[in-house]
């Protein structure tokens, strides 16, 4: 349980980094790129999904008896889009890893479920990165 409890905590608190991360970022590339109008769109929808896994991971430690916690900490974006998106694509990655692991030790059915679906959102980010990623090159 405490191990779940551990990384339940960390994927609590790399979703909650990400939701303002990406909030940032899309207000900053919407002004700075020509196409910043639909990589905002593209932004702002993964915040909103990272905000959602945030919130399921949080009622879940707090069911288990344990306490959600984050230290909020401003990340300074990059204004490079290459670098963003090299550091989303590291960042959504270890997130589906880590997904990999607390599934295996996760024994409720219901939050496998859900688990797997978290999961399946990072997949598709990744995918999204890597796309823009190579139309830069």
């Amino acid at each position: 349980m405490e191990k779940l409890l551990e990384l339940l905590n960390l994927a609590f608190e790399m979703e909650y980094v990400d939701v303002f991360l990406y909030l940032k970022e899309a207000g900053m590339f919407k002004k700075k790129i020509v196409a910043g109008e639909k990589l905002a769109k593209i932004f702002e929808e993964f915040s909103q999904m990272e905000l959602i896994h945030a919130d399921r991971l949080a009622m879940k430690i707090i069911e288990l008896g344990g306490k959600a916690h984050w230290t909020f900490r401003t990340l300074e974006p990059s204004s490079s889009l290459r670098e963003v998106l090299k550091k989303h694509l590291e960042s959504e990655t270890k997130a589906y890893h880590l997904y990999s692991e607390i599934i295996k030790i996760t024994e409720e059915l219901d939050f496998n479920l859900i688990l797997k679906g978290i999961r399946e959102d990072e997949k598709e980010h990744i995918e999204k990165v890597t796309d823009i990623l190579k139309k830069l090159k």
